[in-house]
């Protein structure tokens, strides 16, 4: 233990030296240092809002069959129409641009789903998330900004 003690006091004191000079060069240097310029109150009217500018693009309709009616019967079929809020406005023309890989990106999504998978309205909610969540990674991927604020199905029927 003895042998130690030399080791341990220079670690505590080299710990108190940078202490010290953290202390002194950047706390008391920014609280003493050079006073800020006296701030003119500027009034002005600007409108904020906490609900972002939202604009939406449709997707279109889609027909698909389900992933479980692939077994010779396709006696079913999803018909969905489906609409997406998004921010800011010029975010849609860039959307228009890409929307054959949109559409394909929702026909992968829905024609994996089996009837049951769709049916339930919690379900739907987990498609709608699934469908923003590609579509935002698409955004990402081409450097594109803006966001998907919602996945509208505006029409969802299973026959």
């Amino acid at each position: 233990m003895n042998r130690y003690m030399p080791l341990v006091i220079l670690v505590v004191f080299g710990q108190a030296v940078v202490a010290y000079i953290l202390v002194d060069q950047v706390a008391v240097r920014r609280l003493m240092g050079p006073q800020l310029e006296t701030l003119e109150e500027v009034k002005a009217d600007i409108p904020i809002s906490d609900v972002p500018e939202r604009v939406y693009q449709g997707l279109g309709e889609f027909l698909i069959n389900p992933a479980d009616t692939s077994d010779g019967q396709g006696l079913r079929f999803l018909r969905a129409q489906i609409s997406l809020g998004v921010s800011p406005a010029n975010l849609t023309s860039e959307l228009e641009l890409r929307q054959p890989h949109l559409r394909d990106i929702v026909l992968q999504i829905l024609g994996g789903k089996t009837v049951s998978e769709m049916d339930d309205p919690e379900d739907r909610e987990f498609i709608k998330d699934e469908i923003k969540f590609s579509i935002e990674a698409l955004l990402r991927r081409n450097d594109i900004p803006g966001e998907i604020l919602e996945v509208y199905l505006t029409e969802f029927i299973i026959q």
